[in-house]
């Protein structure tokens, strides 16, 4: 069963603009949103399956890790 990786606002960018993009499960979030293309840095926040988790969690098998940019201003 795959997982699936949800960035939130311009990080769709770097997939696509697509919703979602569809990952095999057993690499570190990190590794796989490298893999997408999606500068780790640029993102804050992960929430998988609604609960934040650091970069480095394991995705399993069904996990829907939302990406979250970081926002500044003022």
């Amino acid at each position: 069963m795959p997982a699936y990786i949800r960035p939130i606002g311009v990080l769709k960018s770097y997939i696509g603009d697509k919703p979602e993009a569809v990952v095999e499960p057993g690499r570190t979030l990190r590794a796989t949103i490298a893999e997408l293309g999606i500068p780790v840095d640029k993102v804050a926040m992960v929430l998988v399956n609604d609960a934040p988790q650091p970069k480095d969690y394991v995705l399993q098998d069904g996990d829907i890790a939302r990406l979250i940019m970081a926002v500044s201003g003022g």
